[in-house]
């Protein structure tokens, strides 16, 4: 974890975002149609791994970023799993390669230009 001032605050966020994809990924169907607010299917999916792997790289250190990218297209992948034994939800290769475009694409974005973003937010708001 990188030096934080409030690293318990930073770490619950991520948590809690991460509690979400969850949640909203073994919801049934229903339910989670009426909680996208009209996005497509897909781009949530690239959009939420997308930004679980921006804000782990906002609270880890850089070294940690392909354990923490691996961890979640391990998710992805487990998620799509558990919606098999749903009633109405269904595994998607289709999402599954979402989830993976958004963790890629988030570890780029963090690598070469974000990465660590929590303690720069920090500095300028408590400077």
């Amino acid at each position: 974890m990188l030096p934080l001032r409030f690293p318990a605050l930073w770490s619950s966020i991520v948590w809690l975002l991460t509690l979400g994809v969850i949640v909203g990924s073994l919801i049934p169907s229903e339910l989670a149609a009426l909680a996208s607010f009209g996005i497509r299917d897909k781009i949530l999916h690239a959009a939420g791994y997308l930004l679980l792997m921006v804000c782990f790289a906002g609270v880890y250190r850089r070294s940690v970023y392909p354990i923490i990218a691996f961890g979640l297209l391990a998710l992805g992948i487990g998620l799509e799993l558990l919606q098999l034994m749903t009633e109405t939800r269904s595994f998607d290769w289709y999402d599954v390669a979402m989830n993976g475009s958004g963790v890629v694409a988030g570890f780029v974005l963090s690598w070469l230009l974000i990465g660590g973003w929590c303690q720069r937010v920090e500095q300028r708001l408590l400077s």
